[in-house]
């Protein structure tokens, strides 16, 4: 008796996670915008795709484009690959681009040392979700996790938690926030998880992140410039509107 119910329990796992998981979340991406976010896992890959459609805000009802600095170019969709685990670190390859450059850029990330508080709980796309909250790169962030959906896996880099994750926001930010308005546990879609980045240059984190604020920098300099004198305004360089606020490097750099 217990053999054959051991054997169910594997044939059970065995088909979650042959299946392809679909998640679509919506990310707050600015206190103005909001864009969607589709997480697909397979057989221990997971892909994370940030569209590049600016959508109406639904938490503000306002609409802008002001999100976009690129000098005006349309965004593009940004794509996050690793596979499962539930290490110490895992191993991320993400794109973005800089003034109309597309970069490839890999990514060492360490886990969050979640807590979790399985008394509270919420609904969140039919699935019955607890609370954990940790620290990701110099920010508070709470989460709300499915132990229904077995994948240590989130949105953009987020994961290490016992069950996939639904939502997800820093505790001090009105943006950078992700929720998940649908979950589909038998998606169709063909998907390339290891997809061939070509025409992108391949760039160090801390190149990339150097070269962003250099860019940021320039735009607020622009921006300060442009505020009549006598108002006394100035707008701080090398500001991170992100959930990354501090990154491992800079922890070394400071000891």
């Amino acid at each position: 008796m217990k053999n054959t119910i051991l054997l169910i329990v594997l044939l059970a796992s065995s088909f979650v996670f042959s299946q392809q998981i679909h998640v679509r979340y919506l990310k707050v991406l600015s206190s103005f915008t909001t864009t969607h976010e589709d997480l697909y896992i397979k057989d221990n890959q997971v892909l994370s795709i940030q569209d590049s459609v600016i959508v109406q805000n639904k938490l503000t009802g306002d609409w802008t484009m002001a999100v976009n600095l690129d000098n005006g170019r349309k965004p593009s969709k940004e794509y996050f690959v690793s596979d499962l685990n539930n290490d110490t670190e895992k191993h991320f390859f993400f794109t973005s681009s800089i003034d109309g450059r597309g970069f490839f850029i890999y990514d060492k990330v360490p886990k969050i040392n979640w807590a979790v508080d399985e008394k509270q709980t919420k609904k969140i796309a039919s699935y019955t979700c607890y609370k954990a909250t940790g620290v990701f790169r110099g920010t508070n962030v709470t989460a709300y996790f499915t132990k229904k959906l077995p994948y240590s896996a989130g949105p953009f880099k987020f994961y290490g938690l016992p069950g996939l994750i639904l939502e997800i926001r820093p505790d001090n930010m009105d943006h950078e926030i992700w929720k998940a308005e649908s979950v589909d546990t038998d998606d169709q879609n063909k998907i390339v998880y290891k997809p061939q980045f070509l025409n992108k240059d391949k760039i160090s984190l801390k190149d990339y992140v150097a070269a962003k604020e250099e860019r940021m920098n320039k735009i607020f300099a622009k921006a300060t410039n442009s505020i009549p004198s006598g108002m006394g305004a100035h707008v701080k360089n090398n500001q991170r509107f992100t959930v990354e606020q501090k990154y491992e490097w800079e922890d070394n750099e400071a000891n």
